[in-house]
């Protein structure tokens, strides 16, 4: 559970700074907004992984 805890901080940090800032390359437009939205997906997926890799790797050690 801190593991969670410590994932949903950086989330929530990081997630404030991406809306908070210009892409000078990408504009302001909805290319700017799906990019956002794709990098936010993966990152979630590969958390979600971790996650879950992190879990069954503890499962086994029991």
């Amino acid at each position: 559970m801190k593991f969670l805890t410590i994932i949903i901080s950086f989330i929530t940090l990081f997630s404030g700074q991406a809306f908070a800032h210009t892409d000078h390359a990408l504009g302001e437009g909805s290319l700017h907004a799906f990019y956002h939205t794709v990098f936010w997906t993966l990152f979630a997926i590969v958390i979600y992984k971790a996650y879950v890799w992190f879990k069954k790797k503890k499962s086994q050690k029991n």
